[in-house]
């Protein structure tokens, strides 16, 4: 097993040459995503070396060499039944520490497919970061999209845009990588010059319909859907930018238009799991939504409950 001090200071050197988005002549930890994969190669290896230490302790406990603790006898119970380790997954506090899978083998593919996208990141050919995320892959993925929001007040700077009054914006496309797993090899992706491409969400609660990129009533059992890829960037709120905006004429009534769709970590809605909130065109389909006196749009998908997970258990 490698020493931490030694795995952070080959981190550290590959980080130095990764370039940052278009606009920003930074390198390395200066650029707020970079910062980011460091912390969460440092978090996968925390995992990493959970995993390895126990399992070792296992087979040592196993042939007598060392003392048959309780937690140990839990660990050796859990995977004889195919399950996780507590220990796997929550510190001794209850804290979560990885990601929450009922089966350890799940659990063990999401530690494989997570460190694919790290690594890819880290040791990309070029130098150049993906055409797009795969946001189920990340420990923090709130972490993920606020680096972005750094990333694109900088590049406009000159605007003089602050981050405190910046918020989400996004823009469904049509493409969908599809698979459990995330990985984009071999998939021609055009990476955007603001924000970030994310992909790897399923929809509940209705269908999306990719021609008009809105909401349509869910016709088929399944009980979640591929979601396409989002482009998620930033826009100012300042009252200086959205007067100017009205002007030209550039706003509608967003509370109208769409619906602020949560989007979760798991499929346990509560804010401790929400990313965030991403605004998709909530129109009625027209000739086959009839909604009630009352009943408008937004508060129709609202009612049913749609929302983006990042997985399906």
């Amino acid at each position: 097993m490698l020493p931490a001090d030694f795995v952070e200071i080959e981190v550290d050197e590959k980080l130095k040459t990764l370039k940052g988005p278009r606009g920003l002549t930074d390198v390395g930890k200066n650029i707020p995503l970079n910062v980011f994969l460091f912390q969460e190669i440092q978090r996968l290896q925390m995992v990493l070396n959970i995993v390895r230490t126990t399992m070792q302790d296992m087979v040592l406990a196993i042939d007598g060499q060392i003392i048959m603790t309780s937690e140990l006898v839990d660990c050796i119970n859990a995977v004889s039944d195919f399950r996780v380790p507590k220990k796997f997954q929550f510190d001794p506090t209850g804290v979560e520490i990885s990601w929450l899978t009922m089966s350890l083998a799940g659990w063990l593919k999401g530690l494989i497919d997570r460190h694919h996208q790290l690594n890819n990141w880290l040791t990309s050919p070029n130098r150049e970061r993906p055409p797009s995320f795969w946001l189920t892959g990340f420990f923090n993925p709130q972490g993920f999209l606020t680096s972005m929001k750094q990333e694109v007040t900088r590049q406009h700077r000159a605007d003089q845009w602050s981050l405190d009054e910046v918020d989400y914006k996004t823009e469904v496309t049509k493409d969908i990588i599809a698979g459990d797993d995330g990985r984009i090899e071999g998939k021609q992706i055009k990476s955007v010059d603001e924000g970030v491409l994310i992909h790897g969400l399923y929809l509940e609660g209705s269908q999306w319909n990719k021609t008009d990129k809105r909401f349509e009533e869910q016709t088929s059992k399944d009980l979640f859907f591929p979601f396409p890829i989002i482009h998620v960037s930033a826009e100012s709120t300042s009252k200086e930018v959205l007067e100017a905006q009205k002007k030209k004429g550039d706003t509608g009534n967003k509370a109208n238009q769409f619906y602020w769709t949560p989007v979760y970590k798991y499929p346990k809605r509560n804010d401790r799991y929400l990313i965030f909130r991403a605004y998709l065109k909530a129109e009625a389909p027209a000739g086959q939504l009839k909604l009630s006196q009352g009943v408008t749009p937004v508060m129709n998908w609202k009612l049913k409950g749609v929302c983006l997970l990042c997985c399906k258990e």
